[in-house]
């Protein structure tokens, strides 16, 4: 591995260059290098063939060693060679990655799967976005009471606490960051899981705050994951090192989050693909941690579109096939008082189990959802990938029927949930169980 102090001297002595010319040359080297590799986007072919995730995992080597990762403080490029990146791979590959988070009976291990794997993706699955604090402890504890439900991997955080809102970088950060880590311990010790993992820090984001979260009776290294994501497309901060080399002190395995967009820099699916594995590789060369996040978004901010789904379905099996780090991503459909919710986050989650990933950080916004899209993953472990492409084009198809659903009948937690018995509202479970019967008839194998 690349030694991390050697991050700093690329950072001080690399290439100095505007942000806008980097964005310039990424975006012509990924299309240059998607064409040069026949890397083609191909929506009816959603789970994608070996010698295309393998085609795309050489662009991405050859991007990252071409445009490396640009620094914004430094205002200069953190040039890797070829032969490094491909070293640091083939470590990750000869040594597939896992690790055991939480403690005694709440602990869970991570761990490197296959696309065919009989073993289910890991219901790594908590809340996220923006709650309120009125029903914050409700909507952890939505997660943490369901079984099937290992770790979570995130937990949701605040817009502001009474008239506080948390600005990065002052104490309001750390005030409302405390807060939270009290809830989350509050939740857990009402289900019985007190040593269950509760995955990144939300609200919290600079290096000082998320240091301060650390230790007995906050997060430790058994219950925390700490972000060191390269932003797309390829651009880092000091606070990522810095973090990298904190988590690397203090036994933290640190949040890798490969992120890429399509309709931006890149255009499409193909290109997102190979800058999602470029993004991976910077990102393991530094921080070295055993799983990581992979996530495409149009530039509206919506991930559950066909291009940005074949970007990391189409990541995650190039990692599978040629890194074997243990990859997940985020599952959600729009929380709303349709079929739509469960159909569009089973969808996702079906992609993510049948390319490979060994996690689904989120499930849908709520515990029962989770619940649902769990069995999915369950269900399909193992199936042979030209019958799940099927299957998933299919759930795909009769989400897009209840889209007309979805417009003015949106929800929030404590719409579809009793706030007090943290308990499901019996409207919302005949919803899922509506979703599960649609489920069924396009081919869910449910035992």
């Amino acid at each position: 591995m690349i030694p991390i102090i050697e991050f700093q001297q690329r950072s001080l002595t690399g290439q100095v260059m505007k942000s806008d010319e980097f964005d310039l040359e990424f975006s012509m080297k990924v299309r240059e290098l998607v064409a040069k590799y026949d890397i083609k986007y191909n929506p009816e072919e959603i789970i994608v063939d070996d010698a295309t995730a393998d085609a795309i995992f050489q662009a991405g080597v050859e991007l990252l060693a071409n445009v490396g990762i640009y620094h914004l403080d430094t205002e200069r490029v953190i040039k890797l060679s070829k032969e490094e990146i491909e070293q640091v791979a083939r470590e990750y590959r000869e040594n597939p990655r896992k690790h055991t988070f939480g403690k005694g009976k709440d602990q869970c291990t991570v761990e490197y799967r296959t696309s065919t794997d009989e073993r289910p993706t890991t219901l790594y699955a908590g809340g996220h976005g923006v709650a309120s604090e009125e029903w914050y402890t409700a909507l952890v504890q939505s997660f943490a009471q369901e079984e099937s439900i290992e770790a979570m991997g995130i937990c949701p955080g605040l817009a502001r606490l009474g008239d506080i809102k948390p600005k990065a970088g002052t104490l309001s950060e750390m005030h409302v960051g405390f807060w939270e880590q009290a809830r989350i311990k509050e939740a857990l010790q009402n289900v019985g899981r007190p040593d269950m993992h509760c995955g990144l820090l939300a609200t919290v984001s600079s290096a000082a705050a998320t240091f301060a979260m650390i230790g007995p009776g906050l997060r430790e290294a058994h219950n925390t994951q700490i972000g060191v994501h390269i932003i797309p497309e390829m651009k880092i901060s000091w606070n990522q090192l810095v973090m990298a080399q904190f988590c690397r002190e203090r036994g933290i395995v640190p949040w890798q989050s490969a992120m890429s967009m399509t309709g931006g820099l890149c255009r499409n699916g193909a290109d997102a693909a190979v800058g999602l594995i470029a993004n991976l590789l910077g990102q393991i060369s530094f921080a070295n941690g055993p799983m990581a996040s992979l996530f495409s978004n149009d530039i509206k901010g919506k991930s559950a579109n066909l291009p940005s789904q074949w970007a990391m379905g189409a990541a995650a099996r190039a990692s599978e096939r040629n890194i074997k780090v243990a990859t997940g991503s985020s599952a959600a459909g729009v929380l709303c008082w349709s079929p739509f919710t469960l159909l569009q986050a089973v969808s996702m989650a079906a992609l993510f189990s049948a390319s490979g990933m060994a996690y689904a950080w989120t499930a849908g916004w709520t515990g029962i959802e989770a619940r649902y899209v769990g069995e999915v993953m369950k269900a399909i472990a193992g199936m042979p990938r030209d019958k799940a492409n099927e299957l998933i084009l299919a759930i795909m198809r009769k989400t897009a029927e209840y889209a007309g659903e979805v417009k003015g009948n949106t929800a929030k937690f404590p719409d579809v949930y009793d706030i007090d018995t943290v308990e499901p509202k019996q409207r919302f479970v005949d919803i899922m169980e509506r979703a599960k019967e649609e489920l069924a008839r396009v081919g869910v194998p449910y035992s």
